[in-house]
């Protein structure tokens, strides 16, 4: 499953967050987090969950940052 990493820096500037302040929650260093937010390195489920909850997102709310949502049945039918 991919991220979508636009997806990420919107909601991040949408909250009114910079690196920094999302780096500072998530107990990692401002350019850790900006080779995440970049797509250099990958994020864990713990860096997204506390980031959802960061920006006020429950953890139903976490499939918004997949590109294939790993929570959609899709029914392929023949």
């Amino acid at each position: 499953m991919k991220l979508n990493l636009k997806r990420i820096k919107a909601e991040r500037i949408a909250n009114g967050l910079t690196q920094a302040d999302v780096a500072k929650a998530l107990k990692i260093t401002r350019s850790s987090y900006a080779l995440r937010e970049n797509g250099h390195t990958n994020w864990t489920i713990d860096n997204l969950t506390s980031f959802c909850k960061l920006i006020g997102l429950g953890p139903n709310e976490i499939s918004i940052f997949f590109l294939d949502s790993p929570f959609e049945k899709t029914n392929k039918a023949g």
